[in-house]
C-alpha cells in the first residue's frame, strides 16, 4: 500500500518497498538514479538490503519516485536500527583483527624508527624490513574494512580518508625499506617529513568521524576529535610524543568500533 507509513521501517523491507515503487513507475535503477542524484551503487545496496540509507536520502528517493508527499516524514534512520548483512559483519572482524596485529607490531616500529631519528649510525636489526611489511598488510587491511564502513554509511571523506592513509603509509613504508640502513640518510629530517606527511593524512578520515556524530553517535564524534588532535601533535613534531600517545587511543578506539559492528546483533522491532 503506498501510503503505508515507513517511518519505523527496516531492512531489508525499506529496500523492497523502494524497489517495488520503482517498479510500479517503470524505472530502471538507472533512471532513479538521476532523477535523485544518488550514486547506482548506493540504489542497488539500499534495494537489496544491505545498508539502511540516511533520512534526507530516503526523502530523495521518494521524492524522485513521486510517493514522498503520499507518507510521513522518515525518520528511520539511527545507529540502532542500522544493519549490516553477515558478509559485512566478516569484513569488519578481519578488519579489526588486522587492526590488533598493526597495533601490536607497530610499538616496536615507533621504537626502531625513534631509534634511528636519534642516532642514524646505529645498525638496524634484521627484522625490520619483515616487521615494515607487515606493517604494511595489517595497516592495509585494517583500513580497508574502515574503507567498507565509510561506504555503508554513505561517507566519502571516510571512505577516501582510509584510501589516503594507505597510500600514504604504503610510501611511507617502500621509503623506511629502501633507506633502511644508509649512512648518507638524514635520518631526523626525514622523520620530520614522515611525521608531517603522517598527520595530515589522519584529517580528512578523522573529520569524516565527526561529521558521523548526528547520525552515529557521540562515540565516532569523540573518536574523531582524538584522531584530529592526534594529527596536529603530530604535525607539530616537538609534541610527537604526546601524539603517538594520543594516536594510539584512537587506533584502540577505531579497532572497538569495528569489533562493535562485527558482533552486532540483529534487532527485534519492538
Amino acid at each position: 500500500m503506498v501510503k503505508q507509513a515507513i517511518h519505523n521501517m527496516q531492512q531489508p523491507q525499506l529496500g523492497l518497498k523502494i524497489q517495488e515503487w520503482r517498479k510500479a513507475k517503470g524505472m530502471t535503477q538507472e533512471e532513479l538514479v538521476e532523477k535523485c542524484n544518488i550514486n547506482v551503487r548506493t540504489i542497488q545496496r539500499i534495494e537489496a538490503g544491505e545498508v539502511t540509507p540516511r533520512s534526507y536520502t530516503v526523502k530523495a528517493i521518494l521524492e524522485a519516485l513521486g510517493v514522498e508527499k503520499e507518507l510521513p516524514t522518515p525518520t528511520i534512520l539511527s545507529n540502532e536500527q542500522l544493519i549490516f548483512p553477515k558478509k559485512s559483519k566478516r569484513t569488519f572482524l578481519a578488519a579489526a583483527i588486522a587492526g590488533c596485529i598493526y597495533f601490536m607490531i607497530s610499538m616496536l616500529e615507533i621504537y626502531w624508527d625513534g631509534v634511528l631519528f636519534f642516532d642514524s649510525a646505529l645498525k638496524i636489526p634484521e627484522y625490520y624490513i619483515p616487521v615494515k611489511i607487515l606493517i604494511l598488510i595489517s595497516f592495509s587491511l585494517y583500513l580497508v574494512g574502515w574503507s567498507k564502513l565509510g561506504e555503508a554509511l554513505d561517507s566519502k571523506l571516510i571512505q577516501w580518508g582510509a584510501f589516503i592513509l594507505i597510500a600514504v603509509n604504503l610510501i611511507i613504508i617502500v621509503s623506511d625499506i629502501t633507506f633502511a640502513g644508509s649512512m648518507d640518510t638524514d635520518y631526523k629530517l626525514y622523520g620530520f617529513v614522515k611525521l608531517v606527511g603522517f598527520g595530515i593524512s589522519f584529517i580528512p578520515f578523522s573529520i569524516g568521524l565527526i561529521f558521523q556524530n548526528g547520525y552515529m553517535g557521540n562515540l565516532f564524534l569523540v573518536t574523531g576529535i582524538v584522531g584530529m588532535l592526534a594529527a596536529i601533535l603530530l604535525m607539530t613534531v616537538l609534541f610527537v610524543m604526546v601524539g603517538l600517545a594520543i594516536l594510539s587511543v584512537f587506533d584502540i578506539l577505531l579497532i572497538y568500533i569495528l569489533f562493535s559492528w562485527a558482533f552486532q546483533k540483529e534487532r527485534v522491532p519492538v
